[in-house]
């Protein structure tokens, strides 16, 4: 018996330093994927693309986050005009803003999630009831490893990237934030055609 259990009590200890190996594994390839994505943005060719399909895309590869955090998702996407664009990277936008969305409201929170045309632009926002943000913090948000998340859990990457993008694609990414209420992030993107790069 007491075999036994020595046996069993290794086997935790095993299984614990292989959880933990794999967790930090996790976190450098997290930091990795993130750093090359902020040198080097995706270089596929900007095709005619849908907007509110992004957005579907987008919510999709968040239903689990959605889920574990307990966070509802409300979406009022209109109409919108399709658009020269990288379609991949303005997923990889909405996945990220979801992604902080949850990660910034408690269970029971929701996140919204709106598209409509102004104008010769297109216009998303995503807004969280979350704890929002102070005006210090607000100020540094968009720098490369700024980051509010406990060690290993970020790498302040994100929001870099996303405005990468948006300005790639000669649009522009704005906050709002009150704390105790809340967080909107919202997009502007040009409606570029084929046409328009003809000319």
């Amino acid at each position: 018996r007491m075999r036994t259990r020595v046996a069993i009590g290794s086997v935790a200890g095993d299984l614990e330093k292989y959880r933990k190996i794999s967790d930090n594994a996790e976190r450098v390839l997290r930091f990795t994927r993130d750093l090359v994505s902020y040198a080097r943005p995706a270089q596929e060719k900007p095709e005619e693309v849908d907007l509110n399909a992004a957005v579907e895309r987008a919510i999709g590869f968040c239903e689990h986050l959605l889920a574990k955090h307990g966070v509802k998702l409300h979406r009022h996407l209109g109409p919108l005009p399709r658009f020269l664009a990288v379609r991949q990277n303005l997923v990889q936008v909405f996945v990220n803003l979801i992604t902080n969305a949850c990660h910034a409201t408690p269970v029971g929170g929701e996140v919204t999630i709106c598209t409509r045309v102004e104008g010769a632009h297109v216009l998303a926002s995503v807004a969280d009831t979350g704890s929002g943000m102070p005006g210090e913090v607000k100020a540094k948000i968009f720098e490369p490893f700024f980051t509010t998340k406990p060690d290993g859990k970020g790498t302040g990457l994100g929001l870099s990237i996303v405005q990468g993008i948006l300005e790639n694609h000669g649009g522009a990414i704005t906050v709002e934030s009150v704390v105790g209420e809340g967080t909107t992030f919202t997009l502007r993107l040009p409606v570029v055609t084929a046409g328009d790069t003809a000319r």
